[in-house]
């Protein structure tokens, strides 16, 4: 016999498994959207960092890594050209002023100052001889001058002579013989005279001489001092006290005029070079106290100067030491320098939320009082520092924020802690 099965009853089961399907879903989407927002998204206390409001004074400072760098840096090289022959000072070494680094040869330098020296002698020699030329001829001028006084007056004494007996009417001399004599007279003094203006021009030709001598000798003379001087620049020497920190060049190298031979460091004298990130430098200033940090000691220091281009996206502060050194203190040393910005009295603050900013308006996560939960909280932020950020609303002292990264969090506006 057979058995009709109902068709309409199937129907009827399958209707009800997709309602009770589709209300299962409803309610889980529901469960989420409903926990969503109210702690359902569940982080460990182990991998948060927490941080507690504080009231009180807020120092404000940039903290920056860098160097110590020697104050004062020179570059030895030399004017003339030659092969080193001997190096006598490595890097590392402490001179002095005027020490010996090396010296270089150099045949032709040497064979040129001999010359000029051999020049110098043989002009001195010419130029005196010159000299006893003039002065002789002077003397023959002088010598002439005297005998044609001489002769004036000899012949002046008989023109006398001669007018007294014309005078007393004696015909001993005729007027013809007083004539010649006082024709004579005239002649012999004109000559006079004229000797007299050669001795002047002698005079004044043996001085320009003499000065055109000196001119001449001067010149040969500071070439023969450039000449020992280039050789004496054969040997390069130390231009300070200070530690050698570079000597870039080989026993017999080729060395070229200008070419920097030896890098000098100043002994005792330094600056510490900062990098700060440019988004911390808006608050620096010069004249702003520094605490320099060598990892043995901490030095006390000032701003003196704000580079003014950005490097991988920091600038470089250069801050003067103040005080005695420490002793570890040497060249690219690292150091870690703190500026200080300023000191805000009576405030809140606290540990800084990673990628916050200062002055601005950011959400943070606020914990409850059994730490068992975060929700979202606006907070207006003042000053940053290095590690500190300041409050200017929105939090209150005691409170804990999470200060770690919340960037995963988004759409959450309370989390559960566990």
């Amino acid at each position: 016999m057979d058995v009709v099965r109902s068709k309409p009853k199937k129907r009827l089961t399958k209707k009800l498994l997709s309602t009770v399907g589709l209300i299962l879903v409803s309610i889980t989407i529901f469960s989420v959207l409903a926990t969503r927002g109210e702690g359902g998204h569940v982080v460990s206390k182990n991998t948060l960092m927490i941080g507690e409001v504080q009231q009180g004074d807020f120092n404000v400072s940039v903290r920056g890594i860098g160097i110590l760098a020697p104050k004062d840096i020179r570059w030895v090289s030399t004017a003339v050209s030659g092969r080193v022959e001997r190096i006598l000072i490595k890097a590392g070494a402490q001179v002095k002023a005027d020490d010996l680094l090396l010296e270089l040869s150099n045949p032709e330098l040497v064979q040129r100052w001999e010359e000029s020296k051999w020049q110098l002698e043989e002009m001195q020699a010419e130029i005196s001889a010159q000299a006893v030329s003039l002065e002789s001829q002077l003397l023959d001028r002088e010598a002439a001058v005297i005998n044609e006084r001489l002769n004036h007056e000899r012949a002046l004494l008989t023109l006398n002579a001669q007018r007294k007996l014309l005078d007393q009417s004696i015909v001993a001399v005729s007027q013809v013989d007083h004539a010649e004599v006082q024709i004579e007279v005239a002649q012999i003094k004109e000559r006079w005279l004229l000797e007299k203006k050669r001795l002047k021009k002698g005079q004044e030709n043996l001085v320009a001489q003499n000065k055109a001598s000196r001119a001449r000798l001067n010149r040969m003379k500071r070439m023969v001092d450039r000449a020992a001087q280039q050789v004496e620049d054969l040997n390069v020497r130390a231009t300070m006290d200070s530690l050698v920190q570079e000597m870039p060049i080989e026993l017999g190298q080729q060395i070229n005029a200008g070419i920097n031979l030896a890098k000098l460091a100043s002994n005792g004298l330094f600056i510490a070079e900062l990098r700060v990130p440019e988004k911390q430098v808006n608050d620096v200033a010069i004249g702003q106290s520094v605490q320099i940090d060598t990892r043995n000691s901490v030095v006390a220091g000032i701003v003196e100067r704000i580079d003014p281009t950005v490097i991988n996206g920091q600038v470089q502060i250069d801050v003067a030491l103040v005080g005695d050194l420490p002793s570890e203190a040497r060249p690219d040393l690292t150091v870690e320098g703190i500026i200080e910005i300023a000191n805000i009295e009576q405030t809140l603050f606290v540990k800084r939320p990673m990628f916050s900013k200062s002055f601005s308006e950011e959400n943070v996560y606020l914990l409850g009082e059994d730490a068992e939960l975060a929700e979202l909280k606006t907070v207006h932020f003042g000053q940053v520092s290095n590690k500190y950020i300041e409050i200017k609303s929105g939090l209150k002292a005691g409170e804990s924020i999470v200060v770690s990264d919340t960037s995963k969090w988004q759409g959450h506006t309370k989390v559960s802690i566990n």
